[in-house]
């Protein structure tokens, strides 16, 4: 996966524990120009995500012994893929706010782009991708600690409707290899995802609207 994204592997140290675990510091250099923040997203923006969610349910699930192969290969391959190519990709749009979506869950992620941004945001949760299964297992009560810890990071932020508990924490699932989110104009957002899909990240969409509001606040219908 270094190989891939072209990036060297220098360095390193050993830790004896019984469970197999590594940690990598990342370092790079990037034009001051050339730096996408996850602020600056304007009303009238789209959000793109460009990655399914749902990695941290179903890991739990694995540990379990509750998904099958076909599953787990599933799950494996989302957290495989890099964010590599999606990032490129950008790069050819005025991006206004980017960010991953890793372990603060894809609703503590939006928190930090949504308050930075000084706008709101309306999520649509029928167009949020999840990985099979990643709903029923939900249902079952097969949830990490992590995912309603971010819960808790941002029910004061979220107005979540009618959803019920399940689907609340379905979109603060903390995720592992998550992809990226991305605000840009409507237009901009339909080309870069049929770049997307022709590039292979077939389930990658657009799942809500920033609007005008200075709180931060989040909308999920």
């Amino acid at each position: 996966k270094a190989a891939e994204a072209e990036i060297p592997v220098l360095g390193g140290h050993t830790i004896e524990d019984p469970e197999p675990k590594f940690g990598m510091v990342v370092s790079g250099i990037i034009h001051p120009e050339k730096v996408i923040k996850n602020t600056g997203a304007l009303a009238g923006d789209v959000l793109v995500i460009t990655k399914p969610l749902g990695t941290g349910i179903l890991s739990t699930a694995l540990k379990r012994g509750l998904v099958d192969d076909s599953i787990k290969q599933k799950m494996t391959n989302v957290m495989m893929t890099l964010n590599k190519t999606a990032a490129e990709l950008m790069l050819k749009y005025d991006v206004h706010a980017c960010t991953d979506v890793t372990g603060f869950g894809l609703l503590g992620h939006l928190k930090e782009m949504s308050h930075g941004s000084k706008r709101d945001v309306i999520i649509n949760f029928d167009k949020l991708p999840f990985i099979e299964k990643a709903k029923d297992m939900a249902a079952a009560g097969i949830i990490p600690g992590g995912t309603f810890n971010n819960l808790d990071y941002v029910k004061s932020t979220v107005d979540f409707g009618d959803m019920n508990r399940t689907q609340q924490l379905l979109c603060c699932d903390a995720q592992t290899s998550g992809g990226l989110m991305v605000a840009m104009t409507r237009k901009d957002a339909e080309n870069y995802l049929n770049d997307l899909h022709q590039s292979g990240l077939k389930e990658a969409c657009i799942i809500g609207e920033f609007v005008e509001g200075s709180e931060g606040r989040i909308f999920v219908k």
